[in-house]
């Protein structure tokens, strides 16, 4: 790891729609169980509107709760997820950067990226006993999370930059020194710093990370 000179400390990317482009966790799990029609009904809910999202998330829980871990890693191993995670992540770590997932998601889930270098996870911690999921202590709050993690570790704000695709980023991206959209919510592209509509793999979601952490876009004054 060489060291680092930049602009940040730690870099945070989201899950859901993110690092499984056009998709969640929970509905990649869900379909794969015989859920489809379920997944689908509550998504749909909440992007009109009908449902909140602590809704969606405490419906979609209830049918995922009962699979086994071995379950939940089965139906991740066939989702889609956006290429080159592992290769970068391990970028970002040898500029000096710290990396973690920041989501709401359960832990359950985030623990299957530890295979491509993202051990570390700011999440809804679950208590697993045999195998199974017991109890979520569900936290939807990103941005508290994420700060209450950095009091922890004595990074300030100002030394992260967030990737992310919703609008429960928005809020991060309005508190740390930098940011990067993806993909096409208006809205979320608007209040980040840069944007890329369609990354073909992580290396450019790094790309931009990197652009920013070296000065070549400009970071924000907090």
């Amino acid at each position: 790891m060489t060291a680092n000179s930049g602009r940040f400390d730690l870099v945070t990317i989201d899950l859901d729609g993110t690092l499984i482009p056009h998709d969640t966790v929970f509905a990649a799990i869900l379909r794969d169980n015989g859920f489809s029609k379920e997944a689908e009904e509550t998504d749909a809910a909440y992007f009109a509107g009908r449902m909140s999202l602590e809704e969606c998330f405490w419906a979609q829980w209830r049918l995922i709760q009962p699979l086994t871990l071995a379950d939940l890693h089965r139906s991740l191993r066939k989702a889609t997820w956006l290429p080159g995670i592992a290769e970068g992540v391990a970028r970002l770590k040898q500029v000096g950067l710290r990396v973690c997932l920041l989501t709401d998601q359960p832990s359950t889930g985030t623990d299957f990226l530890g295979r491509w270098g993202l051990a570390e996870a700011i999440c809804s911690p679950v208590t697993v006993k045999d195998g199974k999921q017991v109890a979520i202590e569900a936290r939807f709050d990103k941005l508290a999370n994420l700060r209450r993690r950095l009091t922890e570790w004595g990074i300030p704000e100002s030394r992260v930059c967030h990737v992310g695709n919703g609008v429960n980023d928005i809020p991060v991206f309005g508190a740390v020194g930098g940011s990067v959209a993806v993909y096409d919510n208006v809205q979320v592209r608007s209040a980040a710093q840069t944007w890329l509509a369609e990354p073909a793999n992580l290396g450019d979601v790094v790309d931009a990370v990197l652009a920013i952490h070296a000065g070549k876009i400009g970071a924000a004054a907090r």
